[in-house]
């Protein structure tokens, strides 16, 4: 799934402002900077598992043309769970 710079702006601010309203973070540095933080590391991952993905579909497509009876969407999310657990990221 694609995510625009501007929308995961606005999902790590309502996510940092959710934990500040029920005061499970406080902040010791400004709030431009943790919304930095956050942006960064939320497209990293959203990179990572677009990687994950598409080494899953690689391999997906190697073993369906020698078992093309396999469950395409099960074969793919049991791939990706086997890369990610690989890789030590967290689906």
């Amino acid at each position: 799934m694609k995510i625009k710079q501007e929308e995961a702006q606005q999902i790590c601010r309502l996510i940092l402002e959710r934990l500040k309203e029920k005061k499970l973070v406080i902040l010791k540095v400004s709030q431009d900077k943790v919304d930095e933080a956050l942006r960064q590391t939320f497209l990293h991952n959203m990179r990572e598992e677009e990687e994950i993905d598409q080494q899953a579909h690689q391999i997906l497509e190697e073993n369906l043309e020698a078992n093309p009876e396999l469950d395409r969407h099960k074969m793919f999310l049991l791939i990706k769970r086997k890369i990610a657990k690989e890789r030590g990221f967290v689906l």
